[in-house]
């Protein structure tokens, strides 16, 4: 809105009359025009008629990321976002936009304006449902709960209790006299000690349930009536009685009086546990009736979330650091009075992090006796979030492989391959989560890792002797518009042209490697146009990229395909405590950590 306003009020909007638009037939207003700059704003815009949505920072919110949408986009570009909720995406182009044809530009717009208004209208209006729910509870209107981080919306419910109440707000310096943090950070540039991690145990465990402790740090602001004016409160008899002390610190929690963080969090999080939740879940209700449920629990759950991180954030108005640090403190002797308790009942927990544990062969019996024992001890709930057929935990990296009861792998922090990775790294890869899926005790996992293992070297091999057909090691990628309409030849090469007879080509220099090959294939009498497909293999030539037609095999960058290989089976192979160049035979490259690992 900022950019649109600028333009309009910009005398070159009209080439004829050198005028401005007028400022009453703009539908955007600005509250203090000193404040505008092109594509700038300091101060707050808003259309004339309707609301306005600003659906980049609305995605861009940590907290719509992870909780609403499970961090399926990790980038927050219209793309990116398109690509992970819609399967969709923008058409691609290269070059600059001002060098479409009126006819391509008016098809990239519409697609642009297509994809924005799906992402507000997909799964049933989902995110216009969720950000009005939002709305409510956050006491703000929609087009500021779309602009505003999830701060803001918690400042929101507290400051409208605080009215409600006729309670001071209290000013920053007051709530400075709290006090500071009483633990010491682990992470860098942490001013506190977060969650508990448990080290796991390395080996592959067979039938393991995670549990995870729902909705943990809202429901220990509830049970321990964590707020800001009821940590280190001024009661002699609170600050003397032991039971009211913080394990690890030197915090202390009011028992005179309810504080209202405490019972805002707590009143949410017992709607969604308790109400919500199963409403979003019961069989009896339509389909139309449980998704509204849904949206509404994944708002609270938003909402929820973000409540004990932004009382140890400054840029919150009520930011307390002591809450945050009492918070986190007593979720640390949650998940180790619950690690204790396991290990009595004969449970083996195996590994932990934060509000996650993962337990080795537990019988049903024993899950729900510990799930009863912290909802009645520890006042919170334990619930199942996976079955793993198997886990492995590896030394190398931190992070772990496992195998649900259905087959599905799931590697912890794997990224997606992309579609357009050549066919050989493609298959192996596949292959080898198909080894994995297969897997069903411990003799079994040892001659999966020798398969995996003979997959690897073999197409290594394969690539060195030069024994994969081109086809496998292409890169196939659309090109957006015509050859012709990027850079010009640097230099001149040799390359067989498609009647057998050795030609002139030219050499590309800073293109995009397909771009370089629709170039060299235009040369030798191919027609391509936007929307063609161009397969190219990487090369030892002089653009260091062929069309798969004028390749030959001993061109082929053997190296260039080896770290491709590197890039998609690194963070798999990790998992299986394997190193890839170690597989190769190749020395690994060094690294302080290097320095400490076994060999």
């Amino acid at each position: 809105l900022p950019y649109l306003y600028a333009r309009s009020q910009d005398p070159r909007i009209d080439p004829i009359t050198k005028l401005a638009i007028p400022k009453d037939e703009v539908p955007i207003i600005v509250k203090r025009e000193t404040f505008v700059k092109r594509g700038t704003l300091a101060e707050p815009v808003q259309t004339r008629h309707g609301l306005h949505i600003d659906l980049f920072r609305t995605f861009q919110n940590r907290s719509v990321q992870l909780y609403a949408f499970s961090h399926k986009y990790s980038e927050y570009t219209l793309n990116a976002i398109c690509e992970a909720l819609l399967n969709d995406s923008k058409i691609e182009f290269e070059g600059d936009i001002s060098d479409l044809p009126i006819q391509k530009l008016a098809e990239y717009c519409l697609k642009d304006a297509d994809l924005t208004l799906r992402l507000t209208t997909f799964n049933d209006n989902l995110l216009m449902k969720l950000l009005v729910v939002i709305c409510r509870i956050g006491r703000l209107p929609l087009d500021d709960i779309s602009r505003f981080g999830v701060n803001q919306w918690i400042r929101g419910i507290l400051y409208y209790e605080h009215r409600r109440r006729g309670a001071l707000i209290p000013r920053r310096s007051e709530l400075q006299e709290k006090g500071t943090a009483s633990t010491t950070a682990i992470i860098k540039e942490k001013k506190y000690r977060g969650g508990l991690v448990v080290e796991p145990i390395l080996g592959i465990h067979f039938n393991v349930v995670v549990v995870d402790f729902a909705s943990l740090y809202p429901s220990i602001i509830k049970v321990h009536n964590l707020s800001y004016e009821t940590v280190n409160c001024p009661h002699i008899s609170c600050k003397g009685d032991p039971k009211q002390h913080i394990p690890e610190t030197t915090h202390w929690i009011c028992k005179e009086k309810r504080g209202i963080t405490s019972l805002l969090i707590g009143s949410l999080r017992d709607l969604r546990v308790n109400y919500y939740k199963h409403l979003s879940r019961d069989k009896t209700l339509s389909h139309e009736e449980r998704q509204l449920y849904g949206v509404v629990s994944q708002a609270i759950k938003v909402i929820l979330n973000a409540a004990y991180g932004v009382m140890g954030a400054e840029i919150f108005p009520l930011y307390c650091l002591p809450v945050a640090d009492a918070t986190a403190a007593i979720g640390r002797s949650t998940t180790a009075r619950t690690i204790e308790k396991c290990k009595q009942i004969g449970i083996e927990v195996i590994y932990g992090d934060t509000d996650s544990l993962f337990l080795k062969n537990p019988s049903n019996k024993r899950v729900d006796e510990i799930a009863a024992w912290a909802r009645s001890v520890l006042g919170v709930d334990l619930e199942i979030d996976k079955q793993y057929r198997y886990v492995v935990f590896s030394d190398l990296k931190k992070n772990y492989l496992g195998v649900l009861a259905d087959g599905t792998v799931d590697v912890k922090g794997l990224t997606g391959k992309k579609s357009h990775t050549p066919p050989f790294i493609r298959k192996a890869f596949y292959s080898i989560l198909d080894i994995l899926s297969k897997v069903n005790s411990e003799n079994d996992f040892e001659s999966a890792k020798q398969k995996i293992k003979t997959i690897i070297q073999q197409n290594a091999s394969n690539l060195e002797q030069r024994k994969i057909p081109l086809e496998e090691l292409s890169f196939n990628v659309m090109i957006n518009k015509s050859p012709d309409k990027y850079g010009k030849a640097t230099g001149t090469s040799w390359a067989m042209s498609l009647d057998g007879k050795d030609t002139k080509t030219g050499i590309y220099k800073g293109l995009p490697q397909h771009i370089k090959a629709a170039k060299l294939l235009v040369e030798i009498g191919r027609d391509l146009k936007a929307g063609d497909i161009v397969s190219y293999v990487k090369t030892i030539t002089g653009d260091g990229v062929k069309p798969v037609e004028l390749a030959r095999p001993e061109e082929v960058d053997t190296e260039k395909y080896v770290d491709a290989m590197e890039a998609t089976f690194d963070q798999l192979l990790s998992s299986l405590n394997f190193n890839f160049k170690s597989l190769l035979g190749k020395p690994r490259q060094s690294s302080l950590d290097d320095l400490f690992w076994d060999n």
